[in-house]
């Protein structure tokens, strides 16, 4: 039986600068993760398992359950959404789905179906019973489907019979500050989600990219801001010292002036770092396929041709070619593992025909090999 919430007559406002993104273009997925490896690392994995796009071409974000034993992967293919769109998350909090909201992680749910209607909008949310995190999302409006389809929808996608019951629910996600914390949560029915800051940036589907640069100039505009205080505070314990101790005041002056001189220097080194690291970052972010053919061709002997090579990742090549003999792929395949910069080579293929040999080499590079000076 149908549970009915009492039903909102208007929406709270956002006060906390959340912007909640259409829920029903997104595709949502549960994975397994390893608590012992990198969070990110995996989910960027598992996108590329299950997404039809690579991730830079999505907008995603994800929440791990309290064990991080599992995630809730929530992705949009970019061009879903318009510029006019875009350009008001720039000043955004956060910007995520409203579904978010029942990304609660303090306990597990029974299995259900939770069905919330907000105007046009409706969001069925499958519950195992074996998770903090649901099952299956699905958004969807009015427009394009009924209240009852998608519940039927619903049950279809959490493999739930009939007698499971379901919870409606006729409330606005209205968003909540906590000190550090931003809360989400119905304005009616005791339902809300708790994010803290590394959550937050977790679940916000903004470039991940974007969102790591302006957490590193927030955390340098804080630093910034806590040595001027420092300086305000230690000007006016010179204020107060100076009407006892003239020498007292002009010694701490000196160190003061002292300081003071360095903050350029201190400023350069800081931008001087955070270009590095930039830089740092890019070089192991982008692919290098002429490079990498360049450091094999160097050791390629002049009876061997390369008749292909195609890019698997960032870091591998997949190299076909023939030689007039056998001795020469051998030669080259010795050549090629002495490479510093080759982590292995895998021999696909080798075979001898007519006097000619075809081989095909499966090449991975290390991670950063080009950065170590002469490419591999």
């Amino acid at each position: 039986m149908l549970q009915e919430s009492p039903p909102v007559l208007a929406p709270s406002a956002n006060a906390a600068g959340v912007v909640f993104a259409s829920g029903e273009r997104f595709f949502v997925r549960r994975v397994p993760l390893s608590p012992d490896g990198d969070i990110d690392t995996q989910i960027e994995l598992a996108l590329e398992a299950f997404s039809p796009f690579p991730a830079t071409q999505l907008y995603y974000g994800f929440r791990t359950n309290a064990a991080r034993t599992e995630a809730l992967i929530f992705a949009a293919y970019r061009k879903n959404f318009s510029l006019e769109e875009t350009a008001a998350w720039a000043d955004a909090a956060a910007v995520m789905p409203a579904f978010a909201v029942w990304l609660r992680t303090d306990s597990a749910r029974p299995a259900g179906i939770t069905l919330r209607e907000e105007g046009e909008r409706l969001e069925a949310i499958v519950w195992d019973g074996n998770s903090d995190l649901p099952a299956a999302i699905l958004a969807r409006t009015t427009e394009g489907t009924g209240r009852d389809d998608l519940i039927a929808e619903a049950r279809r996608q959490g493999g739930l019979d009939a007698n499971v019951p379901v919870k409606t629910f006729s409330s606005a996600v209205e968003v909540v500050r906590d000190k550090r914390d931003l809360i989400l949560r119905l304005d009616s029915g005791g339902v809300e989600a708790r994010f803290d800051a590394i959550a937050l940036g977790q679940a916000d589907i903004r470039d991940k990219e974007v969102l790591r640069d302006r957490r590193r100039t927030f955390r340098r505009d804080r630093l910034i801001w806590r040595g001027f205080a420092a300086v305000l505070i230690g000007l006016a314990a010179c204020a107060v010292l100076e009407l006892g101790r003239a020498g007292t005041r002009i010694w701490l002056n000196g160190r003061q002036a002292a300081l003071d001189a360095r903050q350029p220097l201190v400023k350069k080194i800081d931008q001087a770092r955070n270009m590095a690291q930039r830089l740092e970052e890019i070089s192991m972010q982008r692919l290098l396929p002429f490079e990498m053919l360049n450091a094999l061709n160097n050791k390629r002997p002049d009876g061997l041709e390369f008749s292909s090579v195609t890019t698997k990742g960032l870091w591998q090549l997949d190299l076909r070619g023939q030689a007039g003999n056998a001795q020469e792929t051998s030669t080259f395949e010795s050549d090629i593992r002495q490479l510093a910069g080759i982590e292995k080579v895998n021999v696909l293929e080798k075979s001898t025909r007519d006097g000619v040999t075809v081989f095909r080499y499966e090449i991975n590079f290390k991670p950063g090999w080009y950065r170590a000076g002469d490419g591999a």
